[in-house]
């Protein structure tokens, strides 16, 4: 009879502990919901500053977490990735750059993040320049490596893909101004280059080609020889036409960037023995075109390859100022040399 007020006792006693720990739970679990609420809604500054936020290539939503932390944009890293999650944004984060303000809430900058607006960062590539001179370019630009382009020039995924048959893409990484998310991969870029040139390329290019009897690959080898000759506009369809006259003649070019290219392009004069390398690149030893492109080609000199100037010229000279002299006879071109050496050595101090 003395047991039954003692269970009681014991059976009240884990209900109000049990009623505290509940208590204990709500509330915490209530201040962690406030927590979130507060990191989701509220800005962790005041600040309108704005902040140029790099995201890398591959980056995780903790890598990204850590990053917001140690620029002070988010106030919890553990509640930016429960929100990430919850919006399964991981699966949408763009890399690049973003800007954005210090006073954004975390919600929205995941709307920024979701968006994929990135700054976008220019890189210009004159024309004339070989594959191993855009690859300098790329690495000067603080872009990536040089190795890295030449790797990714020579990828043979792409060379199949964009039906090139050389061992790189030399000739066909079209000179543009590119706009690219900072953080783009160099075969990415490499791909937009090509891209390029395949919008530029029309069939009404490929018509003109067959109407020549030439194909594709031969224009642009003949357009890159005329872009390292030419230095005006108005000469790149003439020069062409000396070109397509001597091919017709089966003559040798006799184009000294073509020599220059197969020495590595050197910064040094051309010498007799320079012209005596042996090198399918030669013009000066083997007849017709050399056997791919010498540099990148621009637009204005495909279309001079495509549409040369009707002429009989068959020779030209530098005469300075970046303008050429046309003969047709070797006579006279032999005449202009001679003129323009006599010409030199009178401005020799």
């Amino acid at each position: 009879m003395s047991r039954a007020p003692s269970f009681k006792i014991l059976s009240r006693t884990r209900k109000i502990k049990i009623g505290i720990l509940t208590l204990c739970c709500l509330s915490a679990l209530c201040l962690i919901i406030l927590l979130i609420g507060v990191s989701l809604t509220r800005p962790p500054t005041s600040s309108e500053e704005v902040v140029n936020f790099d995201v890398p290539v591959g980056s995780s939503s903790r890598t990204i977490a850590k990053r917001l932390i140690a620029q002070k944009l988010i106030r919890s890293e553990h509640v930016f990735r429960l929100a990430v999650r919850y919006r399964g944004t991981g699966k949408r984060l763009q890399a690049g750059t973003y800007v954005l303000r210090r006073n954004m809430a975390l919600w929205d900058l995941l709307d920024e993040f979701e968006k994929g607006q990135v700054t976008l960062v220019s890189w210009t590539v004159p024309e004339g320049l070989t594959t191993a001179a855009i690859a300098e370019l790329w690495e000067t630009s603080g872009f990536g490596t040089a190795a890295a382009f030449r790797k990714a020039a020579e990828s043979q995924h792409l060379l199949e893909r964009y039906g090139l048959t050389d061992k790189t893409v030399e000739g066909y990484l079209f000179p543009n101004t590119y706009k690219f998310a900072k953080g783009t991969t160099t075969e990415k870029v490499v791909e937009m280059m090509l891209d390029e040139f395949k919008q530029q390329w029309t069939e009404k290019f490929e018509e003109e080609a067959q109407n020549l009897g030439r194909t594709r690959h031969e224009i642009v080898t003949l357009a890159s020889v005329i872009e390292k000759e030419a230095q005006s506009d108005l000469e790149r369809p003439r020069i062409s036409s000396v070109f397509h006259n001597r091919l017709t003649r089966k003559w040798k070019l006799q184009a000294d960037p073509t020599v220059l290219y197969a020495l590595g392009n050197p910064k040094s004069p051309l010498t007799k023995a320079d012209l005596q390398v042996e090198s399918p690149y030669n013009t000066y030893k083997y007849k017709g075109l050399p056997p791919g492109p010498i540099a990148n080609p621009g637009l204005d000199s495909i279309v001079a390859a495509l549409r040369p100037e009707k002429t009989d010229y068959l020779y030209f000279v530098a005469i300075g100022e970046g303008k050429h002299h046309f003969s047709k006879t070797l006579s006279e071109h032999n005449r202009m040399i001679r003129k323009m050496r006599r010409a030199s050595r009178k401005h020799v101090p």
